[in-house]
């Protein structure tokens, strides 16, 4: 770590609540802070326009939502110091809008861009897993959770036939639980119809697959009413509860990139990682170099490159794109329609690449004319393409 005083903080938000995990130093291991406000759920409630800022933007959503913001991180011990703090932020599903409104509200705070980082829950749940003993993960290990009524079951399974390992988590199961199912029930009718269904949404969870561990995320399963499940679910298989899952997680995650915590060596498939290798071949010495710009397996929201340039009578850039998986290489063309009249050499360009999504890539090229000799026209090119 560049400064062993620097506090690491995972914050996992949502319109349903807010948790938070820090760790530095003095700790063992990752905390979860317990806060004034905090439901019955174990979560802390986010104020409704604090959410919509967070989606929406907006001048008063985006002041509610850094009030919310500066209120999580300063009951962190030792938060006091912006440029001491590492934050990871994980919501549920990240988009370019949201990813922009919560670096913005956390920046207002005077942390630097550089110490912010954004993943979704797939991607904390992973660092989660991964940061337990290994043997809680010799196997597949399933996540269960309530939504809209609904049990949702996905696994995670690391393919260790291949280096590095790959791991993915893929949806399994899903089974109703609402109250057009429940219908008439009487409240002892209704557990043990639940139990059941939670036993037959068990099995498909588990069926030919060799779980050793499950995370049962929320307040909703209970032993009370799930006592088969929880029997099938706990026989010779690890299991746990809780709210903390994404926030420790993205705190792990803050652990793994700066060197704290060592993981074998793995690729996570997550639906936010880039599935191409970006590059470009530039002539250096006389010379055609391939230069990477931007390598598969980086997320989306921090895969960003900017490189300047030169052109050599070219009226067009070219991007190579090749898939991680292996495959043809592309080249997608950036034409410069309407250059300038110039004399050869006489321009400088410079190309910023970055990610809308995980399959959009966004080509911009900028004329910054050649220093006192040539001014720039302030022509920007862009072109979107989709991976």
């Amino acid at each position: 770590m560049e400064d062993e005083k620097s506090t690491l903080i995972g914050i996992q938000i949502s319109g349903e609540g807010a948790q938070i995990t820090w760790y530095n130093r003095s700790l063992e291991e990752p905390q979860t802070l317990s806060l004034p406000g905090e439901g019955e759920d174990g979560l802390i409630t986010v104020p409704a326009d604090a959410w919509k800022g967070a989606l929406r933007g907006g001048r008063f959503g985006m002041q509610s939502l850094e009030k919310f913001m500066a209120r999580l991180v300063g009951m962190v011990p030792g938060s006091h110091a912006g440029e001491d703090l590492r934050i990871s932020v994980t919501v549920p599903n990240l988009t370019q809008e949201l990813g922009e409104h919560l670096i913005a509200s956390l920046e207002s705070l005077g942390i630097e861009r550089r110490n912010l980082f954004l993943q979704d829950w797939r991607t904390s749940f992973y660092y989660y897993v991964i940061s337990m003993k290994k043997e809680l993960w010799s196997g597949d290990v399933a996540f269960i959770r309530l939504r809209d009524m609904q049990m949702k079951g996905s696994i995670l399974h690391i393919d260790r036939t291949v280096r590095p390992w790959v791991v993915t988590i893929q949806d399994v199961a899903t089974a109703d639980v609402s109250d057009h199912v429940r219908g008439n029930r009487s409240d002892e009718d209704w557990n043990k119809e639940r139990d059941r269904i939670f036993y037959e949404f068990l099995g498909r969870l588990f069926e030919r697959r060799s779980v050793t561990t499950s995370y049962l995320y929320g307040t909703y399963f209970d032993r009370s009413w799930a006592e088969r499940s929880f029997q099938y679910l706990t026989f010779r298989r690890h299991a746990f509860q809780g709210q903390n899952l994404f926030s420790k997680g993205a705190c792990y995650s803050l652990m793994v990139r700066l060197g704290i915590r060592q993981i074998p060596e793995m690729l996570f498939m997550g639906v936010d990682m880039v599935t191409h290798n970006i590059g470009m071949s530039l002539r250096v010495k006389g010379r055609e170099q391939y230069h990477m710009l931007i390598p598969a397996g980086v997320n989306w929201y921090e895969a960003h490159s900017r490189i300047e340039m030169v052109p050599d009578s070219e009226m067009s850039v070219t991007i190579l794109t090749t898939p991680m998986e292996g495959g043809e290489t592309v080249g997608r063309v950036l034409r410069l329609d309407h250059f300038p009249e110039r004399k050869n050499r006489a321009t400088r360009l410079r190309m910023s690449i970055y990610f809308s999504s995980a399959h959009r890539c966004e080509i911009e090229v900028e004329d910054l004319g050649f220093g006192g000799i040539t001014p720039s026209s302030g022509r920007v090119w862009k072109r979107q393409v989709i991976l």
